[in-house]
């Protein structure tokens, strides 16, 4: 396990950010709050948040986050941008400490989260937009040999789909299209509006934060669901699959345990035989 040097620590935390190499943040311009780091697909980077603050992480203009993974989904909300070169972390817990994995089409990136409310918090002293740099890209290569044909990748959307979804709530938070397969849900939103955060709503009426990728204009959620709830600061939207269908047991399911016979009892002892 490798230890963070005190010297970060100790310098860095005044604005909620820490690595593994000081010299690799920096701020931009006069304003501590917005942070530049360079990328290491090597280290972990630590993000210290504040209680009623979100902060931005801005990623390489084009990249495109394909899935967010956190390790306690329950105590953080984590929004992606429509292009999918921003995403925006806040946390909803006070002291929540968990680690999140962010993976786009092009790196991966890890993160330790934790969250404070202190006074250096209410004095606004928090990482507003924590931008990556990156080293230059090799050229990319652009001659072909001659006569080669160019042919479009298959469209990794599903044919088949459930499309039978209302919702109550907020229509200004309901996607221009969503369907399911039957295994993820698909879900898309008019250009230029802001995604919601997304939860899935379970059969005991709690709500679980969903993982999801980018496909083809769309964000896939990895999960059916009765219903999902959509949430933009206190703005909040439920969309309900109409067309949602409990999964079944078949022949080769697990089999109920019989239950033990109960013996039965009498107020008087045990039951009188008949004819006595």
């Amino acid at each position: 396990m490798r230890h963070l040097p005190l010297i970060c620590l100790l310098t860095a935390s005044a604005f909620g950010l820490c690595t593994t190499t000081l010299a690799q943040v920096s701020a931009v311009g006069s304003d501590d709050r917005i942070r530049n780091i360079k990328f290491d697909d090597g280290a972990v980077v630590q993000l210290d948040t504040c209680l009623g603050f979100q902060t931005m992480l801005s990623f390489a203009d084009n990249e495109k986050v394909e899935n967010i993974a956190i390790g306690d989904a329950a105590q953080w909300q984590a929004t992606p941008n429509k292009r999918g070169n921003i995403m925006f972390i806040k946390p909803f817990i006070r002291s929540a400490h968990t680690n999140m994995t962010v993976v786009t089409d092009k790196r991966n990136y890890s993160f330790e989260l934790n969250a404070r409310d202190t006074l250096a918090c209410k004095r606004g002293e928090v990482t507003y937009d924590l931008r990556f740099q990156y080293d230059p890209e090799p050229a990319a290569m652009t001659t072909t040999a001659d006569g080669q044909i160019k042919t479009e990748p298959a469209s990794r959307l599903p044919e088949k789909r459930n499309t039978d979804y209302t919702f109550s709530g907020q229509a200004d938070l309901v996607p221009l299209r969503v369907f399911d397969d039957g295994t993820s849900t698909y879900m898309r939103w008019s250009q230029g509006l802001v995604i919601p955060a997304i939860y899935a709503f379970g059969y005991d009426g709690s709500e679980s934060m969903v993982n999801f990728a980018h496909v083809e204009g769309y964000i896939v959620i990895e999960q059916i669901a009765p219903a999902f709830v959509l949430r933009t600061g206190e703005a909040r939207t439920v969309l309900y699959n109409e067309g949602f269908t409990p999964p079944q047991l078949d022949a080769n399911s697990p089999r109920p345990r019989p239950e033990p016979e109960k013996k039965k009892f009498s107020l008087f002892g045990s039951k009188p035989k008949t004819g006595e």
